[in-house]
């Protein structure tokens, strides 16, 4: 039944558009060149259609034809200029295949002559990516000046995109470094910078706006990681700084002057300042809770003079030092788990997966800003016996940085420049029990030719999103043009 159900399949396809099918197909033995490279990349369930346009510059092409056959049945069928799959369609073939995979066999048709391409496989994992969508910020890629930009949510399983902010919406400031908790809108924090500056943190159903910074502090308050209970929020405030290479693909760097560890309780607006991850020899970044909630990860480097002219030499170790949760104190000793700096190295954004197991960070060559580090690249650590190894397949010649799991501790979505070297845009990648990540996957786009003609913005910052954020009924854009902050107090532990 199965095979007369494809064979009827083929055979609708032949009737409705027997003048586009390839016609005695010339066949060859390479693999076509497509944009985005989904050749063998593993995918969930569930996902949105992979649609794809041939990598070339010719301007012979007049068509593209794709059959997509699934190994345990059915089939689909796109003919055009791009590969423009149905979503329903897609849907239902990948749930028939789930655990198995797609056979893609793609033709081309140039001056009047069809080339059928050697067929591909694409994988459909049987872990599901148990997210609604994911989160992001949009931004051009300048660096005195921002533009339009914002932060924004995307359904996963289709190709709808909103806004959760708009800078256009307070005066054009800054927003940026949407968290949630452990995928949860509901608890979230973000920043705004320029003339209505603020913290602004969701919890308990309602909405804070903090005063940006605590003078006593001497920086904002940035990369923020929830405690899993939601009584805390870790950020790090630095002192940052960018300069400009002359002559360098990395363009510029990002460093900062001074960092420390903070602890922020909602609650009661207080910020607890711990001298054991605020010292003054030291620059501390990147704080992330275990999913137990009992131990705090962050990257800590040794502090020079004039970092600036030093920036090569600041390299990042990752520590870790036990948080008491019913007290939200820290412990007393810092243990460095990941000695980059022996490597000649810099270890940045420690992730832990939330079933506790691994640690996923970046490596580069030095400092804490590693986007436009060519050589920066995902690493993972066994938390149990420390043993520690680059995500290979997921890694490229350009830049991997931002990286986030899913809840479910099978995916991760990181940031990559390997498209073009000047916009970072979002990867999605399967990450089995051993830790090894499978081949990852641009995340899909209605029209990809038309996304990389026209996109003028980075991706940057993604997480995963159980389920979409709304605050256009919080009234918050009234209240961040408005002059009404919460401040907070700063208390000291020894």
């Amino acid at each position: 039944m199965r095979q007369l159900l494809t064979i009827i399949s083929i055979i609708t396809i032949a009737i409705s558009g027997c003048t586009s099918l390839p016609d005695h197909p010339t066949k060859s033995q390479e693999l076509p060149k497509i944009v985005p490279d989904y050749i063998g990349v593993t995918i969930p369930d569930g996902i949105a259609p992979l649609n794809f346009y041939i990598d070339t510059d010719e301007d012979n092409i007049e068509r593209m034809d794709v059959i997509v056959t699934g190994a345990k049945g059915g089939t689909l069928h796109s003919n055009g200029d791009y590969a423009d799959f149905d979503i329903d369609e897609w849907h239902s073939l990948l749930r028939q295949n789930k655990g198995d995979s797609l056979r893609v066999t793609v033709s081309v048709k140039r001056n009047g002559e069809w080339t059928e391409y050697k067929p591909f496989a694409i994988h459909i994992s049987n872990d599901p990516i148990g997210a609604w969508g994911i989160t992001y910020r949009l931004i051009p890629p300048g660096y005195e000046t921002y533009g339009t930009m914002g932060l924004y949510q995307r359904c996963l399983s289709t190709f709808e995109e909103t806004a959760i902010i708009e800078n256009k919406q307070v005066e054009s400031n800054c927003v940026n470094c949407h968290t949630p908790n452990q995928t949860n809108p509901n608890q979230s924090t973000f920043h705004v910078r320029g003339e209505h500056g603020a913290t602004v943190v969701c919890h308990d159903g309602k909405i804070d706006i903090l005063t940006p910074r605590n003078d006593e502090l001497g920086g904002s308050m940035v990369y923020p990681y929830w405690h899993p209970s939601g009584r805390f929020i870790a950020y790090s405030t630095n002192q940052t700084h960018q300069n400009f290479h002359q002559l360098s693909n990395r363009r510029v760097e990002v460093y900062d002057d001074s960092s420390d560890i903070i602890i922020y309780d909602p609650s009661t607006h207080d910020i607890l300042l711990d001298s054991i991850v605020a010292t003054r020899d030291h620059l501390e970044n990147y704080p992330a809770f275990s999913p137990d909630g009992k131990t705090l990860y962050f990257c800590a480097a040794n502090r020079t003079d004039s970092i600036w002219k030093n920036y090569m030499d600041v390299k990042y170790n990752i520590c870790r030092i036990d948080f008491h949760p019913e007290t939200g104190l820290l412990g007393s000793r810092v243990d460095t788990i990941v000695n980059a700096r022996n490597m000649g190295k810099s270890a940045n954004m420690p992730r832990i997966s939330y079933d506790g197991k691994y640690l996923l960070y970046t490596l580069s060559d030095y400092g804490c800003f590693p986007i436009w580090h060519p050589e920066a690249d995902l690493w993972m650590m066994d938390i149990e016996n420390g043993n520690t190894w680059p995500l290979s397949h997921a890694n490229s010649e350009d830049a991997e940085s931002f990286h986030n799991w899913s809840l479910n501790s099978r995916w991760v979505v990181f940031t990559s420049r390997r498209d073009n070297g000047l916009y970072t845009q979002l990867y999605l990648v399967h990450i089995d029990e051993q830790g090894k990540a499978d081949k990852p996957f641009r995340l899909p786009q209605r029209n990809p030719r038309e996304h990389d003609a026209e996109t003028i913005y980075s991706f940057n910052t993604p997480d995963f999103a159980t389920r979409p954020i709304d605050l256009s009924n919080q009234g918050i854009y009234q209240r961040l043009m408005g002059n009404e902050r919460v401040a907070s107090r700063l208390k000291m532990q020894d």
